[in-house]
């Protein structure tokens, strides 16, 4: 049995600031119109939104009410294992340095990406972009 593939076509944008939800929203939807984008608050919210549409790429915030990217980001990858899903590439993007643990984590797999805020929007693309095209 293979794990259920994540949706190549679909982005979700997990940031707790509308402004930059709105910004990379529209970035994305620009440079890659072949992609839908969908938007969370926080990490909670991402669960949910992931458990819907497996999303091929999740773009998210470190710092964040309710459940912020490192808490999500764990339990993404038991919810994965759990419900045998294929793990998404999540890109984390934050103006704040990343826990020493999440560092290693994302090191060890290079599926996942950092990034630092404020973001050049063509870097941004570019970590996104190569989330949609992995091979299932």
């Amino acid at each position: 049995m293979t794990a259920v593939p994540c949706d190549r076509r679909r982005v979700l944008v997990v940031d707790d600031e509308e402004i930059i939800q709105k910004l990379f929203s529209m970035v994305l939807s620009w440079e890659l119109p072949e992609a839908s984008v969908d938007i969370a608050c926080n990490g909670a919210e991402a669960l949910d939104a992931f458990a819907a549409n497996h999303h091929g790429v999740l773009l998210m915030d470190l710092h964040m009410p309710v459940m912020d990217g490192q808490s999500a980001f764990l339990a993404l990858e038991k919810q994965c294992r759990e419900q045998d899903w294929e793990m998404p590439r999540v890109v984390f993007c934050s103006g704040f340095a990343p826990p020493t643990e999440l560092r290693k984590r994302v090191a060890e797999d290079d599926i996942h990406c950092m990034l630092s805020k404020p973001v050049a929007n063509d870097v941004l693309v570019d970590a996104v972009r190569q989330g949609l095209s992995l091979s299932v």
